[in-house]
């Protein structure tokens, strides 16, 4: 792979920015389309389309805005340190499903998560959100520590992970040039949203199946998946 290219690619993305299959499970809170955080990842992307440059990125669908909650399993990414110790790691695919299917539902989820948009980050472009207040605080990190137990996942990043909600990956390095602009742009507009967003309630986290990083669906409709098929 030529070095021009960023880590997304071979990974989740082609070299055209096109996605790859990435199939996982995961548990996740999609924002309403009509609230603000929404909005502004919509305008977001058009600002980002219009740069010369927006040929090295790779927007994601609004549909696909989420912020992650919990991550359980990346297929592709077997390890021990990023599986579920209650799965062989060889499981087939509808085993693990199954597994997370069954279990899930027994932690019992909180209906919201008062969250705050903190700064423009990520490789690419995503909302860094944090709690809002101590009560989401307390509550995302009971329900984390509680989904661990019962799934038997926990990432090496578990107590210091950043919730975000990502609008676009990077795909080609930028250079000096462009690296300015850019990061103009995520302080100008990070600086602006801050305010113009204010509190986002997520609603209640779902437990979502993905073939890419383009959908996220639940589970009466992961047998589409070319993946589960």
């Amino acid at each position: 792979m030529s070095d021009q290219y960023t880590y997304h690619v071979g990974e989740k993305f082609n070299e055209d920015g096109s996605p790859r299959s990435y199939p996982g499970v995961t548990i996740i809170c999609f924002p309403d389309p009509a609230s603000s955080i929404y909005r502004a990842g919509e305008a977001l992307q058009a600002e980002l389309s219009a740069l010369p440059f927006a040929h090295k990125f790779g927007l994601l669908p609004p549909s696909s805005f989420h912020m992650t909650v919990f991550s359980l399993i990346c297929e592709p990414r077997r390890t021990p340190e990023e599986w579920s110790s209650r799965l062989p790691l060889d499981a087939p695919l509808s085993q693990v499903d199954q597994f997370f299917i069954d279990t899930v539902p027994l932690v019992p989820a909180p209906d919201n998560f008062r969250m705050v948009m903190t700064f423009l980050g990520g490789w690419g472009l995503s909302f860094r959100l944090s709690p809002a207040d101590e009560e989401t605080y307390t509550g995302l990190r009971n329900y984390r520590r509680d989904l661990s137990l019962a799934t038997g996942v926990r990432y090496p990043d578990h107590d210091a992970y950043e919730f975000h909600l990502t609008l676009a990956y990077q795909i080609i390095h930028l250079n000096e040039d462009e690296r300015r602009i850019y990061a103009e742009l995520r302080r100008r507009r990070g600086d602006e949203l801050r305010g113009e967003i204010g509190v986002v309630n997520t609603g209640k986290p779902v437990l979502t199946f993905f073939e890419d990083m383009t959908a996220f669906v639940a589970v009466e409709e992961r047998l589409a998946l070319p993946s589960r098929r």
